[in-house]
């Protein structure tokens, strides 16, 4: 899903991308797809060159500001694209090089490529009306065609049907790889959904079913993987827990990526837990790699908030926290009818900056970084997004309507891929959870995560601290960080964009 509603859901990171680096596929009948990240400077002449390896499928991801991208081409012969790599959503789309928006001034569509119909002789026009929208007001308009689109190893899938935005308002294409009753031909025309990409890796025996695995790393980390047919044991801690897949009010079969959340604590450095939910709490969730940040129920993320001394600023849809809150050995826990994932304080804290380019400062010079949990608001479904991913070690098992669930192994230098078989219980070494909490999901609303917010005014605190967050019950903090931490809850904020 691209999160374009609030206007933090992309910051700018200092200038890094990545690229990515596939692993080796098994020789025998097990089929993966698996697709690495590598951190690089943020510059496109300065990618590492790709590494042909026997029986592999090598793809570069870019991880500009933190949003994951894929280099692939599309047609014959290839035209070049980054798409924004997307379990949110499930359809694949492009800029067209007619677009308004991509002949303007300096040419923004450059970085992300174009596709022109008329220099691809595989290409088929589908229909006319290609049209997908977001709740600001964005949108791409144009054509459904097929092609082949090629991996940057030379595997390629054919005929893909994918939109061309000749008309938008972005110039970021998209890799939806959702499930296909997510198609915006069958959400938005009320047609029967096509072959999608996750649809046809499966059709074309790439992969044995219709699954993959994700693995993120951490916030800073170099490397990083995608791996379709398959999982990778030595990227996680544990055993992986499966959970079902909640559906919508009203449809028998899942949509999106969305699994019940049941609790959330936080811990301090000495073990102590505080829980944040009350008992029986249940709440659909969305699992969505287009998100930068995790939006949870308004309640629940300000009592986050109050406890590590974030301020939210709702004017603008952020929040913000002294950058030394990264180094208070937390973390925060979620709980998926007993699975549990655990994510690090410092996994978010995000570093922010101003309009210069400099990282942004209260005015005291303290050092600024935004909070990586926000409120929802009203926009249905709740969201965990890449500041939950990162520690989170995520299979989607499309076929089954199950997510498998482990802690993430940070920073892991081998590799050790299973095949994802055919048929129920097809994710090796998994295990169901003994009773599982399920949900009738609600709408959501689709937002973009690539709008870039700069600190460009003062942000000042008062000479008198008044903090308003409930402390009482937070477990027992590191004393001088926490008075640090609580001095800001009050900051009064003025960010003019």
């Amino acid at each position: 899903m691209k999160f374009m509603g609030l206007l933090c859901a992309a910051l700018a990171f200092g200038g890094n991308v990545l690229a990515i680096h596939l692993h080796p596929r098994s020789e025998d009948k097990a089929k993966t797809l698996s697709f690495g990240f590598e951190k690089v400077k943020r510059n496109v002449e300065n990618i590492p060159r790709l590494r042909k390896r026997s029986s592999t499928v090598l793809q570069r991801l870019d991880n500009a500001d933190y949003l994951y991208y894929a280099n692939v081409s599309i047609g014959t012969p290839p035209q070049n694209l980054r798409l924004h790599l997307d379990t949110g959503s499930s359809d694949v789309w492009v800029e067209s090089m007619k677009s308004e928006l991509c002949q303007g001034r300096n040419h923004p569509c450059n970085v992300t490529g174009t596709f022109d119909p008329d220099s691809s002789s595989t290409y088929e026009q589908v229909s006319n009306d290609f049209d997908i929208s977001y709740v600001d007001g964005e949108f791409a308009r144009g054509d459904y065609g097929k092609d082949v689109l090629t991996l940057t190893d030379g595997v390629e899938v054919s005929g893909l049907q994918f939109g061309i935005g000749i008309e938008s308002t972005s110039t970021d294409g998209i890799m939806g790889i959702g499930f296909d009753l997510n198609e915006v031909q069958v959400q938005r025309l009320k047609k029967d959904p096509y072959r999608n990409l996750v649809d046809l890796m499966a059709d074309q025996k790439l992969i044995r079913s219709r699954a993959y695995s994700l693995w993120l790393n951490d916030l800073n980390a170099p490397t990083g993987e995608i791996l379709f047919g398959g999982v990778d044991t030595a990227k996680f801690i544990g055993s992986l827990v499966t959970v079902p897949i909640d559906k919508r009010v009203g449809e028998t079969k899942a949509r999106e990526f969305a699994i019940t959340l049941t609790s959330v604590s936080i811990t301090n450095s000495s073990g102590d837990s505080l829980t944040l939910t009350s008992n029986g709490y249940a709440n659909p969730v969305l699992l969505d790699t287009g998100s930068t940040y995790t939006y949870l129920d308004s309640v629940l993320a300000k009592a986050l908030a109050d406890q590590v001394g974030a301020q939210a600023v709702e004017r603008y849809g952020i929040a913000v926290v002294p950058c030394e809150a990264r180094n208070y050995n937390g973390s925060v826990s979620y709980g998926f009818s007993g699975a549990t994932i655990t994510v690090p304080l410092r996994e978010l804290v995000i570093n922010a900056y101003d309009t210069t380019g400099k990282p942004a400062k209260f005015n005291d010079g303290t050092k600024l970084c935004y909070w990586g949990v926000l409120s929802s608001g009203d926009v249905g479904t709740n969201v965990m997004g890449d500041t939950f991913l990162r520690s989170a070690y995520v299979v989607y098992d499309l076929d089954n309507e199950e997510i498998s669930l482990a802690n993430t192994r940070y920073n892991a230098t081998d590799s050790r891929i299973l095949e994802i078989g055919a048929g129920s219980s097809a994710v090796p070494n998994a295990t169901g959870v003994a009773n599982a909490v399920t949900v009738l999901a609600s709408g959501t609303g689709t937002y973009r995560g690539n709008s870039r917010p700069y600190i460009s005014g003062s942000v000042t605190r008062p000479s008198s601290p008044d903090p308003t967050g409930d402390t009482s019950t937070a477990p027992s903090l590191d004393p001088s960080l926490t008075s640090t931490l609580l001095l800001f809850t009050t900051l009064f904020i003025s960010l003019v964009l």
